[in-house]
């Protein structure tokens, strides 16, 4: 896309980034490759678009308004929500086949959908030179031949910015995953400074990512470590001091007004034995003290099942760590969150 060469650096780096967290999310190697990018119209998409798609629409905020889109093939995404939920193979094989996208499998699949997004901010916001925050909008199932295209739905009409890539899951036949932007929308996300550095796969340290950009209004960076465990709290307190952030901790009945408020927190780190509701529940809680951006959520347990993570997942954790970990795991994550905060 020689067009937009920022915009596409951006979606590169958000892709790759995107299939290794999911990866990681569904307990698979997920892996993305030929990426590729050219313009084309709604009319022209649906011209050449037989199969049933999955749309999950993106709202951009701040100074890059306007709307995205992603598009999955809906088969695709009944393999990828269903591996989510732990379905035998034998039954995913059945759903794709009759195509059959449920409740739970919506669910599910919002979650993929949500990280993939969350990896859209953590590459957006540092490399752009002005404020952005995306959004995911609910997904939505269209079938060309039984759903009325129209000025609105699936998507608006207009010249698209169509950027598209191949996710790769051993043992599955899946499409090509497709990113629909608006032309007036890519170009504003293209309007960079010359002096903006090319997008690194992975943040090295809070120090790096930051170096170079205008002093911050706020308190310096901190983590919340909130764990039962006073020795977990002080493994935690070493590693993240040594990224270079500043790490407050607490048990987990801790006030959460005094601990986050005016702390310049922006990432909460939860320790658990064995994840359950109680902690599902301190989830929501520490979401609702993050209004304005997606809470910035770590879960670490002993043991995790796919369960455990979806419901970890919908109670607001962005991301979730097995123990035993590395410690540069630990890090990327927590540093991840920070940026996209």
């Amino acid at each position: 896309m020689s067009g937009y060469p920022k915009l596409q650096s951006m979606l590169e780096s958000a892709l790759t980034q995107a299939s290794s967290e999911c990866g990681m999310l569904l307990g698979q190697e997920l892996t993305v490759s030929d990426i590729a990018c050219r313009t084309t119209t709604k009319e022209e998409y649906f011209g050449r678009q037989e199969n049933a798609i999955l749309v999950v629409g993106i709202n951009s905020q701040g100074e890059y308004p306007g709307q995205f889109y992603l598009l999955f093939a809906l088969r695709d995404a009944i393999v990828l929500s269903s591996m989510l939920l732990g379905v035998p193979p034998a039954r995913i094989i059945e759903k794709k086949r009759l195509a059959i996208f449920e409740h739970d499998d919506e669910d599910a699949f919002s979650e993929i959908a949500n990280q993939i997004i969350g990896s859209f901010n953590t590459v957006f916001k540092p490399h752009l030179p002005k404020k952005v925050h995306l959004k995911q909008l609910a997904p939505k199932k269209f079938i060309p031949g039984n759903d009325t295209v129209t000025e609105e739905e699936p998507f608006a009409d207009g010249d698209y910015c169509l950027f598209d890539a191949q996710f790769s899951v051993p043992g599955q036949d899946l499409e090509r995953v497709e990113l629909l932007i608006p032309v007036p929308l890519a170009t504003l996300f293209d309007l960079q400074d010359g002096t903006v550095n090319e997008v690194a796969d992975e943040p090295a340290s809070v120090d790096e990512v930051t170096e170079g950009a205008p002093a911050p209004e706020e308190e310096p960076a901190a983590v919340l470590i909130l764990d039962d465990n006073p020795e977990e709290r002080e493994r935690f307190r070493e590693i993240l001091a040594a990224s270079g952030v500043i790490p407050l901790d607490a048990p987990l009945n801790a006030d959460l007004v005094a601990m986050i408020s005016g702390k310049g927190v922006k990432a909460v780190l939860v320790g658990v034995e064995q994840a359950d509701e109680n902690e599902f529940t301190l989830c929501s809680r520490i979401r609702s003290h993050f209004p304005d951006v997606a809470a910035p959520i770590i879960m670490s347990a002993r043991q995790w099942t796919r369960t455990g993570v979806l419901k970890a997942l919908k109670h607001g954790a962005r991301d979730i760590l097995l123990v035993p970990f590395e410690q540069e795991e630990l890090t990327n994550k927590v540093i991840r969150l920070m940026n996209a905060a």
